[in-house]
């Protein structure tokens, strides 16, 4: 994962995890769930095997306001075995296709790599926000393939991310460049309209 090389990993939680919580994927999820994936709630919650309220979430690459949650760090199938990822319009039990842990705190640090098209992130672009691009992820491994889209940093408030520094060891404005950054309209986060 050097500045240079296009190796997506999607969000991964640096530092300290500051907090996980488990939610469930809807039965025949819109989109495969790869781990390090952005998740957003999805409004609701589901009474499964496992307990009644928990909340739902599904894969999003744009900041929804409000509802972004954090990244997958690890996956469950509809009977709480581990699996590296979750197949497009799973069955799952009938009342969810799965569960997902989720690095959720709203203080949470991520490292995402960026997508390197067309211009890289600027280095006077650090402090603005930017959308994520990409749902896919490697069937192998399970790691997702999102990245920063680079292509919509900019100062609103409502994009996905907020772009912190960029990793010590990469070079700030080269293509697929590290960075740090959290979530922005987190859903956990104070002020924040509900979903």
């Amino acid at each position: 994962m050097a500045t240079g090389k296009d190796a997506a990993f999607g969000l991964m939680p640096i530092e300290k995890m500051l907090g996980a919580h488990l939610y469930a994927f809807a039965t025949s999820n819109a989109a495969a769930i790869y781990l390090q994936c952005l998740v957003e709630h999805n409004g609701t919650s589901y009474t499964t095997k496992k307990g009644a309220g928990i909340p739902g979430c599904y894969v999003e690459e744009t900041g929804a306001a409000g509802s972004l949650l954090g990244s997958v760090i690890a996956l469950f199938d509809s009977d709480m075995n581990p699996i590296n990822y979750l197949p497009i319009t799973t069955t799952g039990d009938g009342i969810v296709a799965g569960y997902a842990l989720v690095a959720d705190h709203p203080m949470q640090l991520f490292l995402i790599q960026e997508d390197g098209d067309t211009t890289p992130v600027a280095a006077a672009s650090i402090g603005l926000n930017a959308d994520l691009i990409g749902t896919g992820g490697s069937t192998v491994t399970g790691i997702s393939t999102q990245e920063i889209d680079s292509d919509t940093v900019n100062t609103t408030s409502t994009l996905a991310v907020k772009i912190l520094r960029a990793h010590e060891k990469d070079t700030v404005a080269s293509a697929y460049c590290r960075y740090i950054v959290s979530i922005n309209s987190h859903h956990n986060g104070a002020n924040i309209d509900g979903v």
